[in-house]
């Protein structure tokens, strides 16, 4: 009898379906907390309109777009103002709020999850954002200053999200699924704000307590609910959860051995200083920040783009403002199985994978800016068509660095994301001022620097994310930990797997010694 050996890191005729499965529902789920997660974050932005009171500033609105070329009949429909009277400081500063709260949240909440895990880090901080979105209209009517507080926590609450579920999905995602486990799960981002914003207005203009209060309402009890059904339905790791198979536990475990640790990881134990020499890690630190750069530019200036230059009426911008994240919400879901589909066929490697998708979201994104941003309102088809496509194409980036974190250091993907995207939200606050201050005459030729800007900082994250990436896991990531491999046991025509460990040398590398590759006799 003749048995052939031959050694592999995983095997694709050895999974657990992915449907039904439990990793999947987690996905899931996963993607329903994150749609509720940026409900409660730009609720916020829609929701002001109608708490302020604009009779103030009224004729400055009415002068905003001197262009002739551009000038429309203006219904004869009058918006009602809200009951506060903030100036345009005071607006800012509440907008601004949640970001100063969402950095502080980032890296705690992955350090937490990887220590406590991320079921319960996660339950924790998005309660906490949804209380303090329920107080809001009671805030709101009490002082400014204790809606800004509230703000603060919304985004400490929302900071946790995505370093604790990056930690759970460490444990939970096999590294042939991770780009489809991860864009399901942080697609329902950008499926809250397709949500989000038209739900708002709507809410503005017919709900109850005074029709702004009602966007609090309404989507702080959905994260009620919500929360209920994450608690139920997931865990931590698959080790903890009462419901999975043992086969879909043992294929997980298998194909994560190598990779990650039962043992928890104290915060002494982090290693820091292995993080800041790490190339791989400033790759996908300067991809993050680049990524979000464009992000917060679409975010918070698309309305303000399509009123001072397309010149779009309030209900027009409050569907197109939705519409691009269509697409980027469709994105984040295909490209990842594109993605995975082309690692597990053994057509490019993981970093190829991660460099060919991070630079198709950003390049492709800034080409698209760059024409947008040679259009006005005589053009304003081709201008909604290619901001969509812009916004559209970056999803790719979520096959990119975006996943990264847990192909060069799944066990510590938690504080890797809270790290990358801590950094990123500065842009939070520097993008969106240097559009205000470049666009101070609202013309054509004003948004045009804030195109070339973001597309030229596209251009900067996909060279050096190309330059500096890893799709391979880091040997201080997996220091002390076997590589897990597998024999494949060929006999009688019946394939049967055995997983064997190869013990790393005290630095954390792989011994040059060869495994069994021959056939052998028995």
């Amino acid at each position: 009898m003749t048995r052939v050996y031959k050694v592999e890191n995983d095997d694709a005729t050895a999974r657990a379906p992915l449907f039904p499965s439990c990793r999947l529902v987690l996905a899931i789920v996963g993607f329903f907390m994150f749609v509720h997660l940026y409900a409660q974050r730009v609720g916020m932005s829609v929701a002001i309109v109608c708490m302020v009171n604009h009779t103030a500033s009224a004729k400055e609105n009415e002068t905003a777009n001197t262009d002739p070329a551009c000038a429309r009949e203006v219904s004869n429909t009058t918006t009602e103002d809200g009951p506060f009277n903030w100036d345009k400081g005071i607006q800012g500063h509440i907008l601004g709020a949640f970001f100063y709260g969402y950095l502080v949240s980032q890296i705690p909440g992955g350090l937490l999850a990887e220590k406590y895990g991320g079921k319960w880090v996660l339950t924790g901080f998005l309660g906490l954002s949804t209380l303090a979105t329920l107080l809001t209209p009671l805030a709101a009517t009490f002082h400014h200053a204790a809606l800004i507080t509230l703000r603060v926590l919304v985004g400490i609450g929302s900071g946790a999200l995505f370093p604790a579920m990056h930690a759970m999905l460490g444990q939970w995602a096999p590294p042939m699924e991770r780009s489809l486990l991860c864009g399901l799960t942080y697609a329902g981002s950008m499926m809250g704000n397709v949500i989000a914003l038209p739900m708002s207005a709507l809410l503005c203009q017919y709900g109850f307590a005074g029709g702004w209060g009602s966007v609090f309402y309404v989507i702080g009890l959905s994260s009620t609910l919500c929360i209920i059904v994450w608690i139920l339905l997931s865990s931590s790791t698959p080790a903890t959860h009462p419901r999975i198979s043992e086969a879909e536990q043992s294929y997980i475990t298998r194909t994560l051995k190598a990779e990650v640790s039962d043992e928890k990881i104290s915060w002494s134990q982090v290693p820091w200083l292995e993080f800041a020499k790490s190339g791989p890690v400033w790759a996908i630190i300067i991809g993050n920040f680049c990524t979000d750069w464009g992000l917060y530019t679409f975010l918070t200036n698309i309305p303000t783009f399509y009123k001072e230059v397309l010149n779009f009426d309030i209900t027009s911008n409050g569907i197109y403002s939705a519409l691009p994240f269509v697409g980027l919400w469709a994105n984040m879901t295909v490209s990842p199985i594109i993605a995975d589909y082309l690692r597990s066929k053994r057509i490019l490697s993981t970093g190829v994978t991660r460099k060919l998708f991070n630079t198709i979201g950003l390049i492709g994104a800034g080409l698209f800016l760059i024409g947008l941003s040679f259009l006005d309102c005589s053009q304003t088809v081709l201008a909604v068509g290619l901001l969509c496509l812009a916004v559209t194409i970056s999803g790719c980036v979520y096959s990119g660095y975006f996943v990264n974190h847990m192909d060069i250091a799944p066990q510590y993907a938690g504080t890797l994301m809270g790290i990358s995207n801590g950094i990123s939200a500065c842009s939070g606050f520097i993008a969106p001022q240097v559009a205000a201050e470049l666009t101070e005459s609202r013309t054509r030729e004003s948004w045009q620097m804030v195109f070339f800007i973001a597309a030229g900082v596209y251009a900067f994250g996909a060279i050096l994310f190309c330059v500096l990436a890893s799709g391979e896991v880091q040997p201080w990531a997996v220091k002390n930990q076997p590589q897990q491999m597998e024999i494949k046991v060929i006999e009688n025509g019946s394939p049967n797997y055995r997983p064997i460990y190869r013990p790393r040398l005290s630095n954390g590398s792989l011994p040059t010694d060869p495994m069994l590759t021959e056939t052998e006799k028995l």
